[in-house]
Parts: C-alpha cells; structure tokens; sequence
C-alpha cells in the first residue's frame, strides 16, 4: 500500500456487516445472532437429534417388530435376514432423501425443507408402529429413511447457509454432538419403553419428532 494515500475510513455499510460477521470478533459466539438464526439452529439441532434417536431405536426394536409380523415360528436366522433387509431399505431411503430434498432445498427453501423432512419421518415412524406385516413394516422405514436423509442434508445446509461466520463452527459443532446425544436417548429410552411393546417405542419417538418444529417458534419472531 502506497504510505502516501490517504485513508478513507471505512467506505461503506459492507464493511460494518463484514466486521459483525468476522470470526474474529470480540465476545460470545452467538453474540448478534437474531430469532430466525436461534429457530434455525434449535430446529436443526432437534431435528439431528430425533433422526438418529429414530435410527437408534429402529435397530433396537427391529428384532422384537420382526418375531411379532413374520408368521410365528420363524427361525431366528431367517428373523436375522428379514432385519438385514430392512435395515438396508431403510439405508436405500435414506440416501435417496439425502439427494432428492437436498436438490429441492435449492428450489423451494430451506428452512421449508427441513421442516417437511421432519414431519416425513414423524408420521411414517408413527406409522411403522401400526405394521401388520414385514412388508408395510419396511415400506415404512423406507418412507421414514427419506425423511431421516433429507433432514440431514437440508438441516446442515441451513445452518452453515444462514449463520454468522463467527457463530458457524460453534453451530456445526452443537449439530453433530447432538447427534450423538439422539442415539444414547434413544438407547436410554429403551430401557423404559420397550418392554413395553416396540410399537410404544415407535409411537414415542413419532411424537417426539413431530413437535421439533413448533418447540422453537416463539425464537422465530425475535430479532
């Protein structure tokens, strides 16, 4: 820079945004954040919460769902491959969300998206919990698996999209740990639950998932 040049200051209201949104900025992380980034955030992180709490208790009711709608009788080993392909159009659902709301979250929104991704997995989970058979069983989890995939895929998309830059990383981080949070309440709420029934399991964590997106509206309209 020319040591002669004289300084303007700064040139415009860019710049002031650009410095509230630096990483480097003094104070806590979620200083500036206003209600639509904290619903953001309390929505996503819920709704990374309750996928994987579904996952978690899809492979521990799976067992027990599968010996009540396979005829009585049958052998453990073929109990076992009925759950291996279960679990694998579960997985095929989930996948296919991924990619499917991830392309629509460009087109309609994705705040949007990420709420009927919710309620996708909601509803069809609360449905597995009223399967006669095997076969309505994993057309379910498929259903349920578009919605898990598709939370994913829109949720982190909306966080890293939406929030400040130095507020981004902390963001991120409560997401993933979250997650990780889903799977040992889902664990822990077995304990309880599944003895239960599994379908008590199932209509658990329907009601549970479905009210993730109204738990934060009052955040919405603060500024």
């Amino acid at each position: 820079m020319d040591p002669g040049a004289p300084n303007f200051g700064p040139l415009s209201g860019d710049m002031a945004e650009r410095d509230m949104n630096s990483p480097n900025q003094s104070g806590p992380w979620y200083r500036g954040m206003t209600g639509y980034h904290w619903w953001v955030l309390i929505v996503a992180s819920l709704g990374w919460l309750f996928d994987t709490m579904d996952q978690r208790i899809f492979v521990l009711a799976r067992g027990p769902a599968l010996v009540d709608l396979l005829p009585p009788g049958t052998p453990a080993s073929q109990v076992t491959w009925y759950g291996g392909v279960a679990t694998a159009v579960f997985m095929l659902g989930w996948a296919t969300g991924g990619f499917v709301f991830g392309i629509l979250g460009d087109r309609w929104g994705r705040a949007k998206t990420m709420l009927l991704t919710i309620l996708i997995y909601s509803a069809f989970t609360g449905l597995s919990a009223l399967s006669v058979s095997w076969v309505d069983f994993t057309f379910y989890r498929f259903l349920t698996g578009l919605g898990v995939g598709g939370e994913f895929a829109a949720g982190v998309a909306l966080v890293a999209e939406v929030m400040p830059a130095r507020a981004r990383a902390h963001a991120l981080g409560l997401l993933q740990a979250l997650s990780a949070v889903g799977n040992i309440l889902g664990s822990a709420i077995s304990f309880v639950v599944l003895p239960l029934g599994w379908r008590y399991l199932y209509c658990f964590e329907c009601h549970a998932g479905g009210v993730t997106p109204w738990s934060a509206s009052p955040w919405r309209s603060r500024g």
